[in-house]
């Protein structure tokens, strides 16, 4: 009886040691997957707001050459 019980106790330890294994790769796994989706939403943002400001840029200029021309 006492070895049934120590056999199903360390199996009961094993099978909670292998399920806490799993989720900690889950959540690991997860958390690397959001750093590389974090990371190519800043990059987005970060081309749109270049793209942006070199649209600004370049009518300022031509504003610029304009108001230089009608002096």
């Amino acid at each position: 009886m006492t070895a049934t019980a120590n056999f199903r106790q360390v199996a009961q330890y094993i099978g909670l040691a292998i399920c806490g294994l799993i989720v900690r790769t889950a959540f690991g796994i997860l958390g690397i997957l959001w750093g590389i989706i974090r990371e190519i939403v800043n990059g987005v943002f970060r081309v749109a707001i270049g793209v942006i400001v070199a649209i600004l840029s370049t009518i300022a200029l031509f504003g610029f050459i304009l108001w230089l021309l009608t002096l």
